[in-house]
């Protein structure tokens, strides 16, 4: 174990700073996607056959028809929704920006993107920052349920840096202040559950993203035109397994709960120590990892690495610029501190993506099952976004999960079954076997911004979730129980 300690920074200090970063990276502004050569400030319609013989190949290689179209396209609020998203060397089959996800997962090339770009050194490394910062009330419903004022929060920050034609590398940071904003004990969600808090499994709480979220480095070459190879390194960063993590889908932007099946579909975003390897061959990619795997511990400042004990593979495949689907296995070693053993873990996924002339629409399916020796979790959701008239969002979710320890008294006391117990051998009490139960949510919400420029995108929102309560639950859960939260969210804006 090699611990690396940082000390606790007062809630007030580490959210200034956290505004700072974003205020510093906006000032740089967001940039077209895609110039033509020589040609600044002028669009494709315009450009004889002069000009399009001395384009640079290079460029017009990575723009195809959809690209030409939009390009330039400035929507009413100053942003660059139709432009063409900048390329990539990391960006999957269609080499685009906002194609990458979380570590080396891709996402829909027609994904929507809200970053700054700026270059560093002398404009020989393309950079980009993103985030999201939403204070929310948060009310969970029923006996169970709590009420409380929190913030879900991240900033990441990415540089590519070519090295010769074809290849290039890329170094990410991200970071969160959600040890520092998330209420004692998590942020409030009926039936969530995973890691722990002061020793005790969590339950009706999901547990703060670590300080130190991804650090990683990627070396990416093209051999071909239709194959590419790709190397990563993280401490932390994210796995070969499951899709991209939850708070990068375009699907999930606008609500700030967390699946009630992460665990078991895109855990592995915060893996403290991962080494993986792959390529792209035409529009499928494959690519396999060796990883730490046991879940961050509860100093959400540290980065606790050890070695590689766990391995994963992944198969994803862009069907279009729309459409992606993939498919995962993971065999993980001591997930859980509270339950060691090998894991096996399963997901299959679906994402797509559309953008159109005021807006987008993004929905995505995952699949996961987890199977050891203390049991399984398994769960299903389908989620969706549509952007329309700019400013307007829609956001949905239904989901079920299918898992064990709902049963007990929750993290913030509320109590749960009576157990029954049976003596050991030492005379000493254990509980029986876990049973699982099955619960399924079903959550609406509407978010509008508020104030649009091209720096930055403020939005108020309202989500109500309702719950299918299986009958030995209804004794501590109720039989009907109601959430909501009420969002402010501030993110950069949108730059295609």
């Amino acid at each position: 174990m090699i611990p690396i300690q940082i000390k606790q920074f007062p809630a007030l200090i580490s959210g200034g700073i956290l505004l700072l970063t974003l205020s510093g990276c906006a000032t740089n502004g967001p940039k077209p996607a895609v110039e033509p050569s020589g040609k600044d400030d002028q669009s494709m319609e315009n450009m004889d056959m002069h000009d399009m013989h001395h384009m640079d190949m290079h460029d017009m290689h990575h723009m195809d028809m959809h690209d030409m179209h939009h390009m330039h396209h400035h929507e009413e609020g100053g942003d660059l929704l139709q432009a063409a998203p900048m390329h990539s060397n990391f960006g999957g089959p269609y080499e685009r920006m906002n194609a990458i996800g979380s570590g080396t997962s891709i996402m829909p090339a027609d994904t929507p993107g809200y970053m700054w770009h700026f270059n560093l050194f002398e404009d020989k490394a393309q950079c980009m920052a993103h985030g999201e910062l939403k204070l929310s009330l948060d009310s969970q419903g029923g006996p169970r349920g709590v009420t409380r004022v929190q913030s879900q929060n991240w900033l990441m920050g990415s540089c590519e840096v070519p090295v010769w034609e074809n290849s290039a590398f890329q170094f990410r940071a991200m970071l969160t202040a959600e040890p520092l904003t998330a209420p004692a004990g998590g942020f409030p969600q009926l039936f969530q559950t995973g890691e722990t808090y002061r020793g005790r499994e969590i339950v009706d709480a999901q547990h703060p993203h670590n300080f130190f979220s991804e650090l990683s480095v990627a070396f990416t070459q093209r051999l071909s035109e239709n194959f590419r190879y790709y190397l990563y390194f993280g401490l932390p960063g994210d796995r070969e397994e499951g899709p991209t993590a939850f708070m990068h889908r375009a699907s999930a932007l606008e609500n700030p709960a967390v699946p009630l099946c992460h665990h078991c579909q895109d855990a592995g975003h915060i893996t403290n120590g991962v080494f993986s390897a792959g390529f792209d061959v035409g529009k499928l990619r494959l690519g396999a990892s060796a990883f730490h795997g046991q879940e961050p511990g509860e100093n959400r400042f540290s980065i606790q690495a050890g070695g590689f004990d766990s391995w994963s593979v992944r198969a994803q495949y862009a069907l279009d610029e729309n459409w992606v689907l993939g498919a995962s296995y993971g065999s993980v070693h001591n997930a859980e501190r509270t339950q060691p053993g090998n894991m096996d873990r399963y997901t299959a996924f679906a994402e797509y993506s559309k953008r159109f002339q005021d807006g987008y629409l993004a929905a995505s399916a995952v699949l996961g099952h987890n199977r050891d020796k203390y049991g399984t979790l398994s769960g299903a959701l389908l989620e969706g976004t549509v952007n329309f008239l700019d400013r307007n969002y829609l956001y949905s979710r239904a989901e079920c999960v299918n898992k064990p320890g709902l049963s007990d008294m929750n993290i913030y006391g509320r109590p749960g079954l009576a157990q029954e117990f049976t003596g050991t051998a030492a005379g000493g009490l254990e509980t029986g076997p876990a049973s699982n139960s099955t619960i399924c949510a079903f959550t609406g919400g509407y978010a509008r911004d508020v104030y649009v420029s091209p720096e930055w995108r403020i939005g108020l929102g309202l989500d109500i979730t309702g719950y299918v309560v299986p009958a030995e639950l209804e004794p501590i859960y109720g039989s009907n129980p109601i959430s909501f939260m009420f969002n402010l969210r501030i993110r950069p804006g949108r730059a295609y």
